[in-house]
């Protein structure tokens, strides 16, 4: 992990996401990820906070309303407690974990649709994270020590399980706005997600960020059960 994290306090990111209907890209939603200091119990913390939603004009074919919550440890990113509540086509599932460092697991509770609730206590093996926090740890790999089809494992904490998500460093590649009216020098990346109520299994999303310090996700691609998304960073 970078010395220097590549994300500062208050710091906003938008997304524009588009959705293939067809040969046609039609405006579907937006994303915002939003990072900023805090206490958590009595103690230096970052808190990350991601929402999703689909437009209004969209909802009649897919709704949702996704909001993630992430509490880490100021200096390395080490995963404090994370909240997700998410709605995606009337499939509800609702994620609160804490990190319990003392008990090495981790403790909560995980309701789903169609689902019994479950309680947790999953073994907190090292380097186990939640997927807000991952994103952000993400940003702070070194490239310069990156080579093309090198592997990150990351270990993580997903529903009531823990998956090995395998992310893949595929080089540098050039990506225009959408409005083709600018273009970044990126990293690009692939990684395999999780079977859901968006996503088939062994589908992948293919993430490009920015060649600086910052690793600013510009475009994110990914297929989904009916069609395919493009997310865009707003300018």
């Amino acid at each position: 992990m970078q010395q220097h994290l590549p994300f500062y306090p208050g710091e906003q990111l938008l997304y524009q996401v588009y959705y293939n209907w067809g040969f046609v890209w039609i405006h579907a939603g937006t994303v915002d990820f939003a990072a900023d200091t805090c206490q958590w119990n009595h103690r230096p913390a970052w808190h990350f906070v991601s929402t999703g939603r689909s437009l209004t004009s969209y909802d009649w074919i897919f709704r949702v309303r996704d909001r993630y919550e992430a509490w880490a440890s100021r200096g390395e990113l080490v995963p404090l407690e994370f909240i997700r509540d998410t709605y995606e086509g009337g499939y509800q599932c609702y994620n609160h974990y804490f990190f319990d460092y003392n008990r090495r697991q981790i403790t909560g509770k995980v309701l789903r649709s169609k689902k019994k609730d479950v309680k947790l206590a999953i073994p907190l093996e090292h380097g186990l994270t939640d997927v807000l926090t991952a994103a952000y740890r993400l940003r702070c790999l070194d490239a310069s020590t990156l080579r093309p089809s090198d592997t990150i494992t990351l270990p993580m904490a997903i529903d009531d399980e823990v998956h090995r998500v395998q992310v893949v460093y595929h080089g540098e590649e050039t990506v225009t706005s959408r409005d083709n009216k600018k273009s970044y020098r990126c990293l690009k990346f692939t990684t395999s997600v999780v079977a859901g109520s968006i996503f088939k299994s062994n589908e992948t999303i293919t993430v490009w960020v920015t060649n600086n310090r910052r690793h600013v996700p510009v475009l994110v691609e990914a297929r989904i059960l009916v069609g395919s998304v493009k997310v865009y960073l707003q300018e």
